[in-house]
Formats: C-alpha cells, sequence, structure tokens
C-alpha cells in the first residue's frame, strides 16, 4: 500500500469515525422528542465531547504513525552499518 493509499484510507476512517459521532446526539434528540426535549443531549454531551476528542487523537497519531516508522527503519538501516 502506497504512502497516499494510507493516508486516503486515514481520512475515510476519520471521515466515517465524525459522522458516527455527529450521529449520536441526533439520534438520541430524535429518541427523546417525544417528552423529555433537548435533556438527553445535554446530559451526554461530556460523552459527546469525549467521543470527538477521542477520535481526533485517534486520528492526528495515525498521521504521524507513518513519519515514524519510516524514521524508524532509516535508524535501524544506519545502526547496521556500524
Amino acid at each position: 500500500m502506497t504512502q497516499v493509499e494510507q493516508r486516503r484510507n486515514i481520512y475515510r476512517r476519520a471521515a466515517i469515525a465524525y459522522v458516527a459521532a455527529c450521529a449520536l446526539p441526533f439520534f438520541i434528540l430524535l429518541v427523546s422528542l417525544k417528552g423529555a426535549g433537548w435533556r438527553p443531549v445535554l446530559v451526554g454531551l461530556p460523552a459527546y465531547v469525549t467521543f470527538f476528542g477521542a477520535i481526533t487523537y485517534q486520528f492526528a497519531k495515525e498521521l504521524r504513525a507513518p513519519k515514524y516508522e519510516e524514521r524508524e527503519a532509516e535508524e535501524s538501516t544506519s545502526s547496521e552499518d556500524l
């Protein structure tokens, strides 16, 4: 898999995760509109913020991973030369 394909795959996975995280409060709102109103959505707000933070953290970690792997590969080949 080329680096471009890896990045495209990471972006696609992040987009799906963000859409799913956005759909969660909307689904809860649709279910609770019968009588509870916005209260269940507001109660779950800390959890939604945590989900978005976790998705963003994983996205950033996966974007940086190929650079670290490349750097480790260069260091291992240079240490073998010694």
